[in-house]
């Protein structure tokens, strides 16, 4: 097992360097189409924007609900930032039964295939170990530039490590924001940084005022040294966690630390 998994890193490698795109020989097939087409025909054939980058990510509908989860944030971003792939790898015999779920029908924003599974050299499991999903595929400019796994790859991370550096690209997305404004509030000092990063989580708050927002919020404005408007809305937040029966020990540790300041 661990020499297969070790062969799967080095043929990941060898993608990432070696291949474009359009050389991998994998065939996918349109969702709820029967549109058989290779990866070097997707881009023609939908009319790809070439000059941004290009996430595709392979999904389960029977054992990875964290990967819908993440797909649903890609399909949040600004759809003329990204073009967005999603890759179904589900056993055929399960395909109906998560077609009927419906998730795909919400991803308005991306171009939705299922792998081509069997035996053939350019069955998708050939190429690809499905087992692995979410796997995401970075392209950009026909290249292959990443390779990753889990669902912890946010959009937001895009943004925080370069990748898309304009915050345009999830500006519609509360949890993405959030995730980014709480990155600053922990890892950035200075009063530029943390101003900034206020103004994504207000934009959180406007599209979803719950307790994990609000709670960023006031911490951002405890280490800027808002502390009466820090001590308002950790209140604020303590009150929501309440009502949703969220744990709320982080924030009652602020307001402790606020209190102490005042």
């Amino acid at each position: 097992m661990k020499h297969n998994y070790l062969f799967f890193l080095i043929f990941l490698l060898s993608l990432s360097i070696n291949l474009s795109f359009g050389q991998i020989s994998a065939s996918v097939v349109k969702l709820r189409e029967n549109d058989t087409l290779t990866f070097n025909q997707i881009f023609k054939k939908y009319n790809l924007n070439k000059d941004v980058p290009t996430i595709a990510i392979t999904w389960s509908g029977k054992w990875c609900v964290p990967c819908i989860h993440l797909i649903n944030m890609y399909n949040a971003c600004d759809p003329t930032m990204i073009n967005l792939i999603t890759i179904n790898v589900d056993n055929p015999n399960n395909l109906q039964e998560v077609l009927n779920n419906g998730n795909d029908l919400e991803w308005n924003n991306a171009i939705n295939f299922r792998g081509n599974l069997g035996k053939s050299p350019v069955g998708f499991n050939n190429v690809f170990n499905v087992s692995l999903a979410p796997l995401i595929l970075y392209i950009k400019d026909g290249k292959i530039e990443e390779i990753l796994t889990g669902y912890a790859q946010y959009p937001y991370r895009l943004v925080l490590f370069g990748k898309i550096p304009d915050v345009k690209l999830i500006w519609n997305s509360p949890n993405d924001l959030n995730s980014l404004a709480w990155y600053y509030y922990r890892e950035r000092s200075s009063p530029e940084e943390l101003q900034e990063a206020k103004t994504w989580v207000t934009r959180a708050i406007e599209l979803d005022k719950n307790y994990y927002n609000m709670d960023t919020y006031s911490s951002l404005l405890f280490k800027t040294g808002e502390y009466t408007k820090a001590l308002k809305t950790a209140k604020e937040a303590i009150d929501i966690a309440k009502v949703n029966d969220i744990k709320h020990e982080r924030t009652t540790e602020l307001i402790n630390k606020i209190i102490e300041q005042m």
